[in-house]
């Protein structure tokens, strides 16, 4: 190798460790420190905003019926609405899953479902408890820091189902009827 060639790569390494150790720098110094922890929102009033998602809950082979009179219009943050058991309205900021479930007296962990006190389903061996929000799996202990947002497809899933046929249960869940609010009069609330 010629010294002008010799010089040329060396001068080339140079420029790649440098590349390197500044991209190694970047992503384990100044890059988690720009990373700010998660932020519980804020529950807003009633009136500051106005969305639907779309919820299923299934236990085994099951959904759970939410659609009797004490799951209806728990709440004017956000409730069930016209025998509407599947859809989800919002009518405040900061509202999330967890938020909702507490309106209508379900409870979730990560270790159980409750639909009602006496109506529990925990994980054991033979099953667990997933939530799928717009396709991804979420941890449990992440839905505190989620808020519901328009047009979301939720499936909260018990039992042995996961990969392909925890996506076939997630396939069920049905999009937002379009105008599901609205009237001749203008949307209602």
């Amino acid at each position: 190798m010629e010294k002008k060639e010799y010089r040329a790569y060396i001068i080339a390494i140079g420029i790649a460790t440098l590349i390197a150790g500044s991209a190694f720098f970047y992503k384990t110094m100044l890059w988690k420190a720009s990373i700010s922890p998660p932020v519980v929102p804020v529950l807003g009033v009633p009136g500051s905003t106005h969305s639907h998602a779309s919820l299923l809950v299934i236990v085994g082979e099951s959904a759970v019926d939410f659609c009797k009179p004490q799951y209806m219009l728990r709440s004017q943050y956000v409730h069930f609405k016209d025998n509407n058991c599947l859809v989800v309205h919002k009518q405040a900021t900061g509202v999330t899953l967890q938020t909702f479930f507490k309106t209508i007296g379900v409870e979730l962990t990560n270790a159980c479902l409750a639909i009602t006190p006496t109506d529990r389903h925990c994980i054991n061996s033979a099953n667990k408890l997933h939530v799928v929000i717009n396709g991804a799996d979420v941890p449990i202990e992440n839905l505190v820091y989620y808020e519901l947002q328009n047009n979301d497809h939720i499936l909260i899933n018990y039992g042995p189902e996961e990969g392909v046929l925890l996506r076939f249960k997630y396939n069920q869940v049905p999009n937002v009827p379009v105008g599901i609010d609205e009237s001749p009069t203008g949307p209602q609330l």
